[in-house]
């Protein structure tokens, strides 16, 4: 099973660059209400700027 934030940064991937999303987005994109959690794995992100 991958770990919440493995799957935030393969989400992440999806982003075209240049385009925004928040937070909000992208939980609601993985089926939970952890806005904060996102925020978290983002402001952890080992794979920045790769992955933004």
């Amino acid at each position: 099973m991958k770990a919440f934030a493995d799957k935030v940064y393969d989400l992440l991937r999806t982003v075209p660059e240049g385009r925004v999303t928040t937070y909000k987005e992208i939980a609601n994109a993985l089926e939970t209400r952890a806005y904060r959690a996102v925020g978290q794995a983002m402001r952890r992100n080992p794979f920045a700027p790769e992955v933004p």
